[in-house]
């Protein structure tokens, strides 16, 4: 049976000296060219390179071109500064290799993923080495970065190297459920991200890290690990959903063991459990899907001769997209030679990291580590590039080739123009099929209300799925004008979330091509399609994960184009904190991020006008207070000091703030931040004045015990008048002051 297919930083002025001890001084904490495989059938097409045993990893390397063509270098415009790193760290040193860092991470979120579903002795087996979730446990570390290059072709037909291409192994039918109620789970997974963020915070306090402070982790040319790890957790919610298809598998992977007494025929009964059996998708997922088939040979107790008649008989049956890979019985310890530690999962969703670690079968003394030989290692890594390279990419790239020529070009056309204005405005083409069952609900009479989805085989989800996979293959510039083409079927036929969906893919996809323009207008457009994919999400679909998902991309690719664009990321970050979809952690981790995108604002070499560090300046400030009332004063002290680095460049040579106010709210903050570090170190407060006059002394207790138990420092009064401003309010008067001190300059 056959199945089918730098300048120095500057000094603060001595007036604005935070007083806080300088700890960790080093760092700040957390058309289209036809195929020819086009008219074959998805599963037959044949790979790139003959299948064989599992090759050295460097031969499968080696013969890949050199010249890289990833497109990351000409991202960042030119007219970006690039400012030296203070002495804890400023949010806009090194902008553009965190910039390219964060794009890195956004794309190789939306990866292709691969389902696994094993037999049960392969499983078996996998279990006596250690791994209790199985086949698909053993492979999925190492699907998230596939060493060497590897290389795309976009919907031209040029080719592309990219050395951060990633598959996500996602066991087969866990990850898609049959339910589509479109916020099962991914609301509660907010709360989940804030308790992960809870625990990291804990864990780095703690006493049992000794001396270690937040700021000791965070390397001077990156992004602060804790937004890194809020931003990877945000994205790694993975619960598939109708509306897109990134987490609708790809291909499958079904694996028998050199144990099996049966093997073909049991490869025959799994490919039947994903087609029409327990495995089967949900209606809303295409079922033609790549099937890939393993045979893992067992080398400590089977006989490799049977097993290479085995993979021959395999690939008679069952086509090239086979495999034989070749694994150790024995569980291996750290003791062993040519033991290699597995790698830790980088996209574990937040509900993985909360679950409790699993235990090793056996107490081999390894702290609960899993080690493999290095023999294993190689095999499974050369298994996951021959599948990737040879097998996934050339199904996606023709599907894609398919799609575009026989759904998306009709679309494209003038016949498929009519037939859109013919459904907007007369209601005729409303298919046979969904007026016999009456499950039609909009203009099309494709997308079932009822349940809230399009059916795989409706051109609807077609083209959102030709648009997710060009995304994956890294061909924006196809993937935008396809969600551009779907926007007004979705709106046509009042699938809200299909449609915000739409709109906040095309925007992403736009500002992910490096050739796309960054001008006003263009801004303009990108920010108008931002807005409608966030007033669908929350309004009209109560989907406050995604809400905050759009809104971050937003903020991190609109801030690493810089210039205006970073303003108009800040405005987004803001926006956020308003809609009360981040929680606490999260608003202090979003107030630094919008002083990091009003300071990338600098002005150029002689002109004093046209920066933003004012504002960057005062963010860091209210950063500080947010973190100051979650009890963490050591990322307070961080904070204060960027705020001084960034008012150094724009206050006068005292120091003083121009607002009497401010300069109020800057030295209670400062004395408060002082209060609460010596207090999370148990030290004496009154010794740590350093004053030895008893009146000042005295003075300084009565200011001690009025700010020690205060709750914010915002929301409380001040020894000379009253500063109530919450950090909406004190954008606009940010921005009146501003402007006030650019006119006196």
């Amino acid at each position: 049976m056959t199945s089918p297919g730098d300048a120095p930083p500057v000094k603060p002025p001595p007036s604005f000296s935070p007083g806080v001890p300088r700890v960790a001084s080093k760092a700040r904490y957390p058309g289209q060219r036809r195929d020819s495989t086009a008219s074959l059938d998805p599963d037959q097409v044949e790979p790139r390179t003959g299948p064989s045993l599992t090759p050295p990893l460097s031969s499968t390397t080696s013969e890949l071109p050199i010249r890289s063509a990833s497109p990351y270098a000409r991202s960042v415009r030119s007219s970006t500064p690039q400012i030296a790193r203070s002495s804890l760290g400023s949010p806009i040193d090194g902008r553009a290799d965190a910039a390219l860092d964060t794009r890195s991470l956004i794309i190789r979120s939306f990866s292709p993923v691969i389902g696994v579903y094993a037999s049960p002795d392969t499983d078996e087996l996998v279990r006596q080495k250690g791994f209790k979730g199985g086949f698909w446990e053993l492979i999925r570390p190492f699907g998230e970065t596939i060493p060497g290059k590897l290389v795309v072709r976009d919907s031209v037909g040029s080719s592309r190297g990219w050395e951060d291409y990633g598959a996500r192994f996602v066991n087969l039918g866990e990850s898609c459920p049959a339910s589509t109620d479109p916020n099962q789970g991914r609301n509660s997974s907010l709360a989940q991200v804030e308790t992960v963020l809870e625990r990291e915070l804990d864990s780095i306090d703690s006493p049992s890290n000794g001396a270690l402070h937040p700021q000791d982790l965070l390397s001077p040319s990156t992004t602060s690990p804790l937004y890194k790890l809020y931003l990877r957790q945000l994205l790694s919610i993975a619960s598939a959903s109708p509306h897109e298809t990134f987490r609708h598998p790809v291909a499958c992977v079904i694996a028998i063991s050199s144990r099996n007494t049966a093997p073909l025929e049991s490869l025959r009964q799994l490919y039947a459990d994903t087609n029409n059996g327990k495995r089967k998708m949900p209606d809303w997922i295409h079922p033609e899907y790549l099937r890939y088939y393993v045979l893992v040979h067992d080398e400590d107790h089977d006989d490799i001769s049977e097993s290479t008649k085995l993979y021959d008989q395999m690939k008679r049956h069952f086509g090239l997209h086979c495999h034989l890979l070749r694994l150790r019985s024995n569980q291996c310890v750290v003791t062993d030679d040519n033991s290699v530690q597995v790698p830790e999962c980088e996209w574990l969703s937040p509900s993985e990291r909360l679950s409790n670690p699993s235990e090793p079968l056996v107490d081999l003394d390894s702290d609960g580590l899993l080690y493999l030989f290095e023999s294993d290692v190689m095999a499974i890594k050369g298994f996951i590039r021959e599948l990737v390279a040879q097998s996934v990419i050339p199904f996606m790239e023709n599907r894609v080739a398919v799609w575009n020529d026989q759904v998306a070009s009709r679309r494209r056309g003038i016949s498929g123009r009519l037939m859109s204005m013919s459904r907007k405005w007369a209601g005729f083409g409303s298919s046979s099929r969904s007026s016999l069952t009456g499950s039609g609900g909009g203009a099309s009479g494709n997308y079932n209300m009822a349940h809230g989805f399009y059916h795989f085989d409706h051109s609807e989800a077609i083209l959102r799925k030709m648009a997710d996979y060009s995304f994956m293959l890294r061909d924006w510039k196809l993937a935008a004008s396809t969600y551009e083409l779907l926007r007004s079927d979705y709106a046509n036929d009042k699938a809200w979330k299909y449609h915000a969906g739409a709109y906040e893919m095309c925007a992403v996809s736009t500002l992910l091509n490096p050739l796309g323009t960054g001008t006003k207008t263009k801004l303009e457009s990108i920010d108008q399609m931002f807005d409608t994919a966030c007033y669908s999400y929350l309004t009209r679909c109560s989907d406050t994960h995604s809400t905050l998902r759009c809104l971050t991309l937003a903020v991190e690719l609109l801030r690493s184009r810089g210039g205006s664009a970073a303003e108009s990321a800040a405005k987004w970050a803001m926006r956020a904190m308003d809609l009360g979809l981040v929680e606490p952690i999260g608003q202090g981790l979003f107030g630094e991020r919008i002083s990091s995108c009003y300071a990338s604002r600098t002005p150029l070499h002689g002109v004093r006008w046209g920066g933003r560090h004012r504002k960057a300046g005062m963010w860091s400030l209210f950063a500080a207070d947010m973190w100051l009332r979650l009890g963490k004063p050591s990322l307070a002290a961080a904070c204060l000091e960027e705020a001084e680095r960034l008012y150094a460049n724009v206050l006068g040579s005292d120091g003083v703030f121009t607002m009497p106010e401010m300069q109020t709210f800057a030295e209670n903050l400062r004395l408060s931040v002082k209060v609460g570090y010596l207090e999370a170190r148990g030290l004496d407060i009154r010794e740590e004045t350093g004053s030895t006059d008893p009146l000042d002394n005295e003075e300084t207790s009565e200011k001690l015990d009025r700010r020690m138990h205060r709750r914010s420092l915002i929301a409380s009064p001040l020894d000379t008048g009253s500063l109530t401003l919450t950090p909406v309010q004190a954008t606009r008067d940010g921005d009146n002051l501003a402007n006030d001190d650019f006119e006196r300059a």
